[in-house]
């Protein structure tokens, strides 16, 4: 008589994520979104309530509102990033703290490293992204934010000029009035002003119109009239008449090295490598280092007793950010003076965060732990 034999079945682990991974990893995820949401729309309802203004009162145009307002949300994102995912994993894993459930979770075995793999379901995808944002959009969207207010600048004052009403250019240099204007901006009746050095022209014509130059010069193009140039307060004025006469009434607006260089690409910054340029190279980077190095700062910093009340470790978590930003704005500024080589300005501050990170888990873990832990190794 054949006895069967059963054979064993297999199991196999068709994705490495437990139940413990999941529930962290979703509540961290929730977090984290939520806060993100509200502090960039925080920021971002600021910065549209300032472009609204400029908008209102002429300054910017209403076309690109919303363009630049989508292009600031980019930004304000990826700059947010680090501080929301710092406050998600406080806030996580105080409440489990204060709930009793990481005592249940350390008496499965389950202590810092086993939390730290499931929060790095969610930490990893979130440095990348960040970097992605920091290295990536944020120098893409600053080109199309100057690209955007350069040509919104260089139309202003040809928006601006209104019939019957007296408008300066070049800060009052050219002034223009217009006695009547149609939809097609074709003038009648026009004075023109203009100032160079201590000579001074006056024009007078019939009609005119305005030109754009190939090279964003703007100019108002006169016809029939008669011209005016001399120096206040001599009689010896020259006095023309043409058919056609054209001023300059603004020029394409010059934009900063510092603007320059927070649209210029990442990896041009690093080939470059001139200390502004690093200076700017060290914010973007600053991003995803940040995310890492908050991240893990946030687990021993959450760990509270019952008796500490709902809000933990808040304002010491808040205090050692406000440090951590402005140490990160002083050595930008001093690497950007060539005061600190690159290196120190790169390394320096996450070293710091490191070492209160070590700290701080020691002084979780208790000194007799740490003795028992020398003890050992000593005789060992």
């Amino acid at each position: 008589m054949s006895q069967s034999r059963s054979t064993p079945t297999r199991r196999y682990r068709r994705f490495p994520l437990t139940v413990v991974d999941r529930m962290i990893a979703w509540e961290l995820t929730k977090t984290l979104v939520s806060i993100l949401l509200v502090l960039v729309t925080i920021i971002v309802s600021r910065k549209f309530l300032d472009i609204l203004t400029k908008a209102i009162e002429g300054e910017v145009s209403a076309d690109i509102v919303f363009s630049l307002i989508g292009l600031k949300t980019l930004t304000a994102t990826a700059i947010l990033i680090p501080p929301s995912l710092f406050m998600a994993i406080l806030t996580v894993t105080g409440r489990m703290y204060r709930d009793h459930e990481m005592s249940i979770l350390a008496s499965a075995g389950i202590g810092a490293k086993r939390l730290y793999r499931a929060l790095n379901w969610v930490i990893i995808p979130v440095f990348f992204l960040s970097g992605y944002l920091s290295l990536m959009v944020m120098p893409w969207s600053e080109r199309h934010i100057q690209t955007l207010i350069l040509r919104d600048v260089e139309t202003h004052d040809i928006r601006g000029i209104k019939a019957g009403r007296f408008n300066e250019f070049s800060s009052g240099d050219v002034v223009l009035y217009a006695e009547e204007m149609d939809e097609n901006r074709e003038m009648r009746n026009i004075f023109v002003q203009s100032r160079q050095n201590a000579s001074t022209g006056v024009v007078i014509a019939e009609r005119g119109r305005l030109h754009k130059a190939e090279n964003g010069d703007n100019f108002v193009i006169l016809n029939d009239g008669r011209r005016y140039q001399g120096i206040p307060g001599l009689a010896d004025y020259v006095i023309s008449e043409f058919g056609e006469y054209g001023v300059r009434i603004s020029g394409p607006e010059e934009v900063s090295a510092a603007l320059k260089r927070e649209a210029t690409d990442s990896w041009q910054l690093f080939i470059n490598r001139t200390p502004p340029e690093l200076a700017e190279l060290q914010k973007r980077v600053t991003i995803p280092l940040g995310v890492i190095a908050l991240s893990l700062l946030a687990v021993p910093l959450a760990r509270v007793s019952p008796r500490q009340g709902p809000y933990g470790n808040v304002f010491s978590a808040f205090l050692i950010y406000i440090i951590y930003e402005n140490a990160q704005k002083i050595s930008q500024g001093m690497l950007m003076t060539g005061k600190i080589p690159p290196w120190i300005a790169y390394t320096a501050i996450y070293g710091l965060l490191m070492l209160i990170t070590l700290a701080l888990f020691l002084k979780n873990l208790g000194p007799r732990w740490v003795r028992h832990a020398l003890g050992l190794r000593v005789r060992t």
